[in-house]
């Protein structure tokens, strides 16, 4: 049976049931955001995260170690030399993958390395203290999306916070991250429970 058309105040004939099927569709577009599971290792939804601030400087991935260190080169001026660097991000530990390897600490190495492929160019701000006792340079990196790796991986379930003083720059957004995380199960909060 076909649908019985009406006239709007245009005068063309428009199906009576198109402004229903348009409400549908809408309806249909936001379900098919993410409606992974809140337990899920997968990316969270999406979150307004810290912005890129100005007077960072500009770096690529040389490559990545681990889930919290990555080897970048700077450029132009700041923290970072046009030498490859090992860089410790600040504010976020992910498990262990040499030596004894921690529970969840291979997927945490993995999507650091989705965030951070070998070639991206990336954005860095140091905080006081520039090297940790490694010989590591403390900084927080930016994706080339402009999102703050450090917080993608707490608020993901891929991290903790791990704060070395006195480098608190960004603190609470990464414990309010963290939080977060562990009170929706991402990641390593449920499949770590010795957390």
């Amino acid at each position: 049976m076909p649908a019985t058309l009406a006239r709007d105040d245009g005068g063309v004939r428009l199906p009576r049931l198109l402004p229903t099927c348009l409400l549908g569709l809408l309806l249909l577009a936001g379900c098919s955001a993410d409606t992974a599971s809140p337990r899920s290792a997968g990316p969270a939804s999406a979150q307004p995260g810290l912005p890129v601030p100005a007077g960072v400087q500009e770096a690529s991935v040389v490559r990545g170690v681990d889930g919290d260190t990555v080897v970048l080169r700077g450029r132009g001026t700041g923290p970072l030399s046009a030498e490859p660097t090992r860089v410790r991000v600040l504010l976020v530990d992910t498990p262990e993958v040499s030596g004894e390897a921690e529970c969840f600490g291979e997927l945490a190495s993995a999507r650091a390395a989705e965030l951070l492929p070998a070639g991206a160019q990336v954005r860095v701000l140091a905080d006081r203290d520039r090297l940790d006792r490694f010989g590591r340079s403390l900084l927080h990196v930016w994706d080339e999306g402009g999102t703050n790796v450090g917080e993608a991986l707490v608020r993901e379930g891929f991290a903790t916070v791990l704060v070395v003083p006195p480098n608190r720059l960004y603190e609470s957004t990464f414990r309010d991250a963290e939080a977060e995380a562990e009170a929706a199960g991402r990641g390593l909060w449920t499949a770590c429970p010795a957390r």
